[in-house]
């Protein structure tokens, strides 16, 4: 039996590659880590979680969008700063007031994180000045 339609070939052709690929076999790749890179990825995944929580607050979402910065993207740029940088940044939230923030916590903030954004060459703020 010939199979003169184009759509059914290339069906047929679709399931042979997907029958070959399942065929073969994969390896995976385990390693054991020590408790200090645990201790070190739980501390990363914590900081993260912390400045997140801050970005979220809407006092905040609004500075960040006066200043030309979407929230979205400062979100983003926070899981990839290096480990030392989001060390400093999840300290200096441990040391604002546990009642709140203020206005002039808030511009502090928004301040380290733009100046991170900045370095990272995520944002041009401070160069139109």
């Amino acid at each position: 039996m010939i199979i003169q339609s184009r759509p059914v070939q290339l069906l047929f052709a679709l399931l042979a590659i997907g029958v070959f690929c399942a065929a073969t076999p994969t390896t995976a790749v385990s390693a054991v880590i020590s408790t200090g890179e645990a201790l070190a990825l739980a501390e990363r995944e914590t900081n993260v979680e912390r400045v997140n929580r801050v970005l979220q607050q809407e006092s905040v979402r609004e500075l960040l969008v006066d200043l030309g910065v979407d929230p979205i993207d400062a979100s983003l740029r926070v899981a990839s700063l290096a480990d030392h940088e989001l060390a400093l940044l999840a300290e200096r939230l441990e040391e604002l007031p546990a009642g709140g923030t203020g206005i002039v916590e808030v511009v502090g903030i928004v301040a380290i994180v733009l100046v991170v954004l900045e370095l990272l060459d995520v944002t041009n703020i401070f160069n139109s000045f």
